[in-house]
């Protein structure tokens, strides 16, 4: 069976303690634990199992929303023990590893700020082949700031083999924030507007199917209209950083207002969540909120079924969820309710 060691056995376990790399900063408080050697992972919960089926939740829990109970099962043993030595074998990789659907909060949050504990100047660094352009010109960006010569090595939806591999520890939301605003700062000249809106048009999910109602009245109360979809990662990070108010559908692109500057009020427009695994999206901004001391506020709409489900969610998500849950919605505002807050 598999066995989940936490801090202190691995302690107290000298082999074990040496294949962990501690990376830190001289002037940053915020530590990045590496596990250097070999070891089994799959490429969607990114969760390492040692060649002596060890793992470490502690560490390597990406997303608390994730079960990773069934790794700790006699069925997932038994499986694991009879595939494992099938599983294609990578060398030398730096795993940095990326959401393999492409969710932007993911990647940003959870997956990039362990990019700045890379203590090498020549890598090999893996990411899930569903990863975007623009998230792969990003990562090419930082790593020219940092002088690395890197190449990517792409991942598929499969279990792997690493061997001689390194693997970050994830953070918890309150420390890939502070990464985050410690290591990200750009200058482009892109939109320097103090008020803006964030629209999903075109998007899957929780598009407003009546925006076209509420955008005369953000113009006409000094809001710029943005999509971000239109623009560079650092050109995204620039124009939250630089906003004093912002009001967006709630989505990943809202994960830029970890980039505000402290005080910046938040207007996330969403559906009401019923269902219990939708707690963990109701919460998610304003937390990410009251973490970089922004102020929070949240408007309810109505919703509405979309026409069509997109290709990777109808991979990943649970067919149930998918046809009852208000996240893949779309939204209808209440147009009285958005006069109260522009007025």
């Amino acid at each position: 069976m598999i066995k989940n060691l936490n801090a202190n056995e691995i302690k107290k376990d000298e082999k074990l303690k040496q294949s962990f790399i501690n990376a830190k900063y001289k002037d940053f408080n915020i530590n990045c634990n590496i596990f250097e050697g070999d070891f089994f992972l799959d490429s969607f919960n990114y969760f390492p199992i040692t060649k002596n089926l060890n793992t470490f939740s502690n560490l390597f829990t990406r997303d608390t929303n994730l079960d990773h109970d069934h790794f700790f099962t006699q069925s997932f043993y038994s499986s694991f023990k009879k595939d494992k030595e099938n599983f294609k074998i990578f060398n030398k990789i730096f795993l940095l590893g990326s959401s393999a659907a492409d969710n932007y909060y993911s990647n940003l949050l959870q997956f990039l700020p362990r990019l700045f504990f890379i203590n090498e100047k020549k890598i090999k660094i893996g990411i899930h082949r569903n990863s975007s352009l623009k998230l792969r010109k990003f990562i090419e960006k930082i790593f020219n700031i940092q002088n690395l010569e890197f190449v990517f090595v792409y991942l598929d939806d499969n279990f792997y083999s690493f061997k001689n591999s390194k693997f970050p520890q994830f953070f918890n939301i309150k420390d890939s924030s502070a990464v985050l605003r410690k290591f990200l700062k750009f200058n482009n000249n892109v939109i320097k507007d103090k008020k803006i809106y964030v629209t999903r048009e075109n998007s899957s999910y929780r598009s407003i199917v009546n925006e076209s109602d509420i955008i005369p009245m953000l113009r006409s109360n000094g809001f710029k209209i943005i999509n971000p979809n239109l623009y560079e990662i650092d050109e995204q990070i620039e124009i939250f950083s630089g906003a004093d108010e912002i009001i967006g559908s709630h989505g990943s692109n809202l994960a830029n207002i970890v980039f505000c500057k402290p005080g910046t009020k938040i207007y996330e427009i969403g559906p009401k969540f019923e269902n219990s695994y939708e707690k963990f999206f109701e919460n998610r901004y304003k937390n990410l909120s009251d973490i970089n001391n922004l102020k929070y506020s949240r408007i309810i709409t109505d919703t509405v079924d979309v026409d069509n489900h997109s290709e990777l969610a109808e991979k990943y998500i649970n067919k149930k969820i998918l046809n009852n849950s208000n996240y893949y919605k779309n939204l209808i505002v209440k147009i009285k309710d958005f006069e109260l807050l522009l007025n």
